[in-house]
């Protein structure tokens, strides 16, 4: 980043032992590397947010380059590209990467959040405020925060079918269009209607809903869950031959090794050509029986995490058993598979007794843009699989991510049972309220409550100037609805950037994302404002062995 060059460049003319940065030049330090931080996300915050063009590398270290529109998944892509090598940078990004891989929501507005507050703690230490009063004063605001929000959250069920379809829709504002937008989000409310009525206490685990995209694909719904391999993944050739009713279905999530389960061959030495013969007619009459066996249990499906070998597959096949190989990536989906169909995967063959194997109404198989998708439908367990595409790899990625998103903030509100408005209204009814108490304290915590309050109303003024209107307009317009005209749901509209209320928009975010966006924000502040002094920042300390400052 460009603040280590400058501050490089500051120290360059210093004897050795004097690298050290204190009190204002530390305070300053870090304030540049937040900031530079801040610039790089600051513009992809809201509806109208921008995007990103991050050259970067993959899971498996691959260059790419990517179009990013979402803080947490740009701070992702920057870490596989590198890194940050400034220190401070690293460090303020490890204090709100969570919010993104626990909530998948939320992360812009933590580290908005947290730079404002930095910014606003700098300026009253150097005012002469000391860091500790400027800590306990975001401790009473972080409080008082909590008391607006519980106030200003409504209750939702995870039937509400209309709520939680907004909450999904607001998740995705950025990166979708309208009527996508509103088709993916309805099938997200149905899906964890779904999760959260399979179970007694309405709980919903979200790992049951399974998020599946390709070229071309419509979005939709599949009460159950859809098996995606390579298009050679059947090593006989054939397609599962048309669809199978009230298939009964074993799942293995190991290989099938015959050398390791067949007694009857270990007696065999291959070392002449009988002993050859006798092992593979041996291996062929074990594979029969085995094939056998599994169709007298019952068996129509078997579902083999690992490949099948050839022998293996045509021996099931024979037997009248389909064959589903190398359902290897995610690894999970064998055992979404056994919680849908209401079997167990297993590792031995020989252990997929009658108890362990599942049921699935239908069976199909058809090829997608490449690859298989097996599709077990009708199925006893709660699993469901949402399906989505586009026109192009890029635009299918982009809404495979942000229905990943939204499934999971949809499933947060529904556990949690609590929503807040958006746009913006959050944000300034705490900061409405925060500035209201900090006029009833006393002392230099006063200033500190003040601060917190002008931070979070950076988050409107961000939304205001993202969409293209005037951020001073819109924020003095929003805290005169908030405070003179007690409309504590008014947010920023992105479309005239007056008031409006986001209840009544729809504009709905889980309660749980914006308050722990404050609390990772204010204790991400408190890690860097109580930092006075930095030493030796970018020293080569090979050969060299610093003095004390005391020398």
């Amino acid at each position: 980043m460009a603040v280590e060059h400058t501050d490089g460049a500051r120290l360059s003319g210093r004897d050795r032992s004097e690298w050290t940065l204190q009190d204002e030049d530390a305070r300053r330090y870090v304030l540049r590397a937040v900031d530079a931080t801040v610039g790089l996300v600051e513009s992809t915050y809201g509806p109208r947010g921008m995007e990103k063009l991050v050259h970067t590398e993959d899971l498996q270290n691959r260059p790419e380059t990517l179009r990013i529109d979402d803080a947490g998944r740009l701070l992702e892509a920057i870490e596989r590209g590198g890194g940050f090598t400034h220190p401070i940078a690293a460090l303020f990004v490890d204090s709100v990467a969570d919010m993104h891989g626990g909530l998948h929501d939320g992360t812009t507005t933590a580290v908005l959040l947290a730079g404002a507050l930095v910014d606003e703690g700098v300026e009253l230490i150097e005012q002469g405020v000391a860091p500790s009063s400027v800590v306990i004063g975001h401790a009473i605001a972080r409080s008082r925060a909590g008391e607006v929000l519980d106030e200003l959250a409504r209750p939702v069920e995870p039937d509400d079918h209309e709520t939680i379809a907004d909450v999904a829709a607001t998740t995705m504002t950025t990166a979708l269009d309208p009527a996508v937008r509103e088709r993916l989000a309805g099938h997200v409310a149905t899906a964890i209607d779904r999760l959260a009525a399979a179970t007694e206490d309405r709980w919903i685990n979200t790992d049951d809903a399974k998020v599946l995209a390709s070229r071309g694909v419509e979005a939709g719904i599949h009460d159950g869950l859809v098996l995606s391999r390579p298009a050679d993944a059947d090593p006989t050739g054939r397609d599962l031959e048309g669809p199978i009713e009230d298939a009964t279905v074993a799942i293995l999530d190991a290989e099938i090794d015959p050398e390791e389960t067949a007694s009857v061959i270990d007696d065999v030495t291959l070392s002449t050509a009988e002993g050859a013969d006798r092992y593979t007619s041996e291996l062929a009459a074990y594979l029969e029986s085995m094939a056998t066996d599994l169709r007298s249990a019952g068996v129509d499906v078997l579902v083999c995490q690992e490949a099948l070998e050839e022998p293996i597959a045509r021996a099931l096949e024979r037997a009248g058993i389909a064959v589903v190989d190398k359902a290897t990536y995610p690894k999970e989906d064998v055992y979404r598979l056994a919680r849908a169909t209401g079997g167990t995967a297993v590792s031995d063959v020989a252990d997929l007794s009658e108890e362990r194997l599942g049921r699935a109404g239908r069976v199909t198989q058809r090829e997608v843009d490449g690859s298989v998708w097996t599709v077990f439908e009708d199925c006893p367990g709660a699993v469901c699989t949402l399906t989505t595409g586009g026109a192009t790899a890029a635009e299918t990625a982009r809404r495979e991510e942000a229905l990943e998103d939204a499934l999971e903030t949809a499933g947060t509100a529904a556990i949690d049972g609590q929503v807040l408005p958006g746009a913006g209204a959050s944000a300034m009814a705490v900061a409405t309220a925060v500035d209201a108490t900090a006029r009833s304290t006393t002392g230099h915590e006063q200033l500190a409550l003040s601060g917190f309050a002008d931070a979070l109303e950076r988050l409107p003024r961000a939304l205001a100037r993202n969409a293209g209107h005037d951020p001073i307009d819109a924020v003095t317009a929003l805290r005169t609805a908030h405070a003179v005209e007690g409309r504590s749901t008014a947010g920023v509209d992105p479309a005239t950037g007056e008031p409006m209320d986001a209840l009544e928009a729809g504009v709905l975010e889980p309660r749980r994302v914006f308050s722990q966006a404050i609390e990772t924000a204010a204790a991400a502040a408190e890690r860097l404002l109580t930092v006075d002094a930095v030493l030796y920042p970018n020293v080569q300390l090979q050969g060299y062995t610093p003095r004390p400052e005391n020398e």
